[in-house]
């Protein structure tokens, strides 16, 4: 796990490149402290690498050239079928030099070019560079969970691992994206190749991009997309036969390590099967980690639950208290600190104090992260199977009624609905036309997307969705931020694309089998649980790692958190971006609190505003690297 950055150039701006070096480099260096270095090829190309040591510590460092010298690597990730790849690349011709997943990387992209991606199951971001055609390939993960930015300055290309890379560049002007913002206010994440910076730009997942000195913008070419096939009628036990082989060689490949490994635990259905796939069927020992807040007068559920699942599976169980009380307002800046963007998420301050807790016992750590998106394992996610189903059930006798009922009535076009109720939301919060038709023109693109995966069902809708946007933070920037300020690797065997392939095409029946409670949710992944362990315990109502971390119980009684939300709505108006939707969110919430609703629905835009406030606060504070 590493940080990578480097830019590439003509002969005519190579001069104005060395004061950027080390710019880049102090920007990437707090995602590897192990080692660093550099390459370069003048007058067109410098790469930059900052290790976190893994797979293969003597002979892996980057950059690394291949076996012949023409191609120049350096890699932010994992492959975790590295040595399978390893195998068919040597009968294949490649001579290895070292025992590293990089070299797989680098000999792979010899043999076949940029279809090597298809062939890597991991986590990554990388850039090679050749050079005899003088071309630099930029690569990203299916999912995107290994980020890769990319700005274009002057005549200079620059790319990093973080958007904190570019902004103390020359020439960079740091202007926000007022169609990023609005973006990130409805949907709580910046979606597909945005940024919050109008001249900064995320390359898309499952996406590579082929670029020369002269070439003036990298142009993605998508290599693998999430697709939602009509399943084929098959019995419950053939679905566990699969889903128990798929987890567990994802949950073995991501045992490789050359370093000591954990897993954090709530003892719930997805920390937990990893936990039994682990040790009892693949022989591993993992300690276990629990972060939460308990006391005799708040006792954490979640706590109780995991030490017993804990002892059920025979774990090395920890328990790492967290008093959120007293720290999480206190402690949510230097764990802010790395993020290069703004992140919805306030879990990432336990989350920060849970890696760093971890890391005198392990640098890998394994993750549940994914498993509740793929399995509709939410409360509510039953409220949606019924409304497919109702829809289902409506829509072949619409034809009947298409003289009574308005055209908008006959539309079963899930996607295209999807990207008009965005938009109405965006019309309702700005009025800015040219804002809105940058809004109109992303959302086409979305929901052409969307069509193209197959989308045919709200359940469909919601985990493409979250796993594209909505939950993007919390399965994929948050480990990767958060874990590395803590120099620890999250990795996720949920997230190994061969289950999300899996999860597309399960039928839904087998996701949610009740329609009229959330206990029948995530169906499939708590009968194989309940392999392992007790029944009330499976079957338990869903809560999550930190569960009792309860910040939101005190915010009508607290005047901290009142004074907090404030501080960081008049930030947004320094900014001179408007927080009237986003005060207008915190008082309804306030309100629906008091009333006794547990989950008001205000609560996503009146938290995307409090934590993008808080991010430009420590901009302007000077914290963090802006």
């Amino acid at each position: 796990m590493c940080g990578i950055a480097g830019f590439l150039t003509n002969a005519e701006d190579w001069g104005f490149t060395p004061s950027c070096v080390p710019l880049l480099r102090r920007a990437i260096r707090y995602r590897g402290r192990d080692a660093e270095g550099e390459w370069s090829d003048p007058p067109h190309v410098q790469l930059i690498h900052s290790r976190l040591t893994v797979i293969d510590a003597s002979t892996g460092g980057q950059p690394m050239a291949s076996d012949d010298g023409r191609y120049v690597i350096v890699f932010n990730g994992e492959i975790y079928n590295y040595l399978e790849l390893r195998e068919g690349y040597a009968r294949a011709g490649a001579n290895f030099q070292t025992q590293s997943d990089t070299e797989v990387i680098l000999e792979g992209y010899r043999l076949k070019g940029p279809d090597v991606c298809r062939d890597l199951n991991g986590m990554y971001a990388f850039a090679i560079w050749d050079r005899h055609v003088k071309t630099l390939f930029l690569a990203r993960d299916r999912l995107g969970k290994k980020p890769l930015f990319w700005t274009r300055l002057g005549g200079v290309t620059f790319f990093a691992s973080t958007l904190d890379a570019f902004v103390k560049l020359p020439k960079w002007n740091g202007q926000s994206s007022s169609i990023s913002l609005l973006l990130y206010s409805l949907l709580g994440a910046f979606p597909s190749d945005k940024t919050i910076y109008a001249n900064a730009h995320a390359l898309p997942p499952a996406s590579w991009a082929l670029i020369s000195p002269q070439a003036q913008l990298p142009q993605p070419t998508r290599y693998w997309r999430m697709t939602f096939p009509r399943s084929k009628r098959a019995n419950l036990i053939s679905h566990l036969e699969e889903y128990e082989d798929l987890l567990t060689d994802a949950v073995r490949v991501r045992l490789r390590s050359d370093v000591p490994l954990a897993l954090t635990f709530s003892g719930g259905v997805d920390s937990g099967s990893i936990a039994a796939v682990a040790s009892k069927r693949l022989g591993a020992e993992l300690r276990c980690f629990t972060v939460d807040y308990h006391t005799e007068d708040d006792p954490s559920e979640e706590t109780v639950n995991g030490k017993r699942a804990a002892r059920q599976l025979g774990l090395d169980w920890h328990y790492i208290h967290f008093d959120y009380h007293a720290r999480l307002l206190d402690e949510l800046s230097e764990a802010y600190r790395y993020y290069d963007q703004p992140c919805q998420q306030m879990a990432l301050v336990y989350s920060h104090h849970l890696y760093h807790a971890i890391k005198p016992y392990a640098t890998v750590v394994l993750s549940g992260n994914g498993a509740d998106e793929l399995f509709t394992g939410y409360i509510g996610d039953e409220k949606i199977r019924r409304q497919d189903l109702t829809l289902t059930m409506a829509y072949p006798l619409r034809p009947l009624f298409k003289r009574i009922f308005s055209s908008k009535y006959l539309r079963y076009d899930i996607p295209r609905a999807y990207g008009e109720s965005v938009l109405a939301m965006a019309s309702e919060a700005v009025n800015d036309s040219a804002t809105l038709d940058g809004i109109r023109h992303y959302l086409d693109l979305m929901v052409d997307e969307m069509e193209e995966a197959g989308i045919a069902s709200l359940l469909d809708l919601k985990m493409w969705s979250s796993l594209n946007i909505g939950a993007s933070d919390s399965n994929y920037r948050l480990p990767d931020i958060s874990g590395l300020s803590a120099q620890v690797e999250v990795r996720s065997p949920y997230l190994d694309y061969r289950m999300v392939e899996f999860a597309t095409r399960l039928p839904h029946r087998y996701k949610v089998a009740r329609l009229l409670s959330a206990g029948g949710n995530k169906y499939l992944p708590k009968c194989y649980y309940q392999r392992w362990m007790p029944e009330d315990i499976v079957w338990s109502k869903k809560k999550g790692m930190g569960w009792n971390l309860r910040w939101d119980h005190n915010i009508t009684s607290d005047p901290v958190f009142e004074k907090a939300f404030s501080k960081a709505y008049a930030t947004l108006d320094q900014e001179a971006i408007s927080s009237a939707h986003f005060r207008m969110a915190w008082r309804s919430y306030i309100n629906q609190k008091e009333d006794g609703i547990e989950s008001p629905s205000s609560a996503g835009l009146m938290m995307n505003g409090f934590m993008l406030g808080r991010w430009f606060h420590r901009k302007t504070d000077g914290e963090g690297n802006h």
